[in-house]
């Protein structure tokens, strides 16, 4: 669906009143009306204009998968004809949580990542994003559900395509439109330096995370090329910065590979680089793609947490949801073809 502002100027241009965008925007996110056929207090020459000019979705699903642990992923083909994933994950406490993806493919090539095997083709656009989350929100009502919570974990960096992401978050946060809680929403990006500042400076109570994935310079270069150009030091550094501006806390996600990130030297590492700072360590086992890493066992993972609790961190495991239709972290690739 168009920004609130955009239809307005295009419902003006036409000769149509432009309190009409608000009609349009209940019946889309109050009422989850999936056509403009369904909107029948709109008369019937806007209906028209709208069915001609407007798409409620500019993404369509082509195929969607359900996990036995009910995650839903699904496949969208956009106006181009690109191709992008996203996923739906309820949660035992309530959340019902939308992975959002922010571009085609992704430029980083994070070694065990599958969206990174597919290079970058280009940004997508605010709309493209949040109708992502539409799309999902239109499922869920169907069981009298809606998207409470969205995490900009999906395919891409957010931070490479910081305009449009920016502009989406307020979309997600609107009254009028989704009207999710800002703390509801988290972004993570694989550590761009520059950005985390203008990150900052957004005024919504948005949530952090950072894909560190290593406890030193040189075990993060070997995995995530992106530490090339911004080392571990200046990133540490730049988030103690985002912290001590909005108190927030930050979460860290640490995929668990076997004999590459999980010796406990480097739990030990890691909690002296993160002791004291208001932090979360999300310690992720890792679901294995083609990238030739395996994930580190459950005792591993475990004496790796014990380790960094030791240094009075706070920490999760966390097990990805949707393996089973790889839907989980790193899986993404949008690789199906018809």
């Amino acid at each position: 669906m168009k920004n609130f502002e955009e239809l307005k100027e295009i419902l003006g241009k036409n000769g149509h009143p432009s309190f009409r965008a608000k009609q349009i925007y209940h019946a889309v996110y109050k009422e989850f009306k999936e056509s403009f056929e369904e909107m029948s207090n709109l008369p019937v020459n806007l209906r028209d204009f709208l069915k001609e000019n407007i798409k409620i979705l500019s993404l369509q699903p082509v195929f969607h998968d359900k996990s036995d642990d009910g995650t839903i992923k699904t496949l969208f083909q956009l106006n181009d004809g690109k191709r992008i994933e996203a996923v739906v994950m309820p949660f035992e406490d309530g959340r019902l949580t939308v992975c959002v993806s922010t571009q085609v493919g992704c430029a980083l090539k994070c070694k065990f990542c599958a969206t990174g095997k597919m290079g970058f083709n280009r940004n997508l656009t605010a709309e493209e994003i949040t109708d992502q989350v539409l799309y999902f929100d239109q499922i869920l009502n169907k069981e009298g559900k809606r998207v409470n919570h969205v995490v900009y974990m999906g395919m891409g960096e957010p931070f490479l395509n910081f305009e449009a992401m920016e502009k989406s978050l307020f979309w997600l946060n609107d009254p009028q439109a989704f009207a999710l809680a800002a703390r509801n929403i988290t972004v993570s990006t694989s550590g761009l330096v520059d950005e985390i500042a203008k990150f900052a400076d957004i005024p919504l109570q948005i949530n952090l995370a950072i894909s560190l994935h290593a406890s030193n310079q040189e075990l993060r270069e070997s995995i995530m090329p992106i530490a090339k150009k911004y080392n571990l030091a200046d990133l540490i550094n730049e988030i103690n910065k985002y912290i001590n501006k909005t108190h927030r806390r930050v979460s860290y996600e640490y995929v668990m590979l076997n004999c590459v990130n999980d010796d406990l030297s480097c739990a030990h590492e890691l909690g002296k680089l993160l002791k004291g700072q208001l932090c979360h360590v999300n310690l992720i086992k890792y679901n294995v793609t083609d990238s030739g890493f395996e994930s580190s066992g459950m005792k591993k993972i475990r004496e790796f947490g014990r380790i960094l609790e030791s240094y009075k961190l706070a920490v999760t495991l966390r097990i990805s949801r949707g393996q089973d239709i790889e839907a989980a972290c790193g899986q993404l690739s949008a690789k199906r073809s018809f």
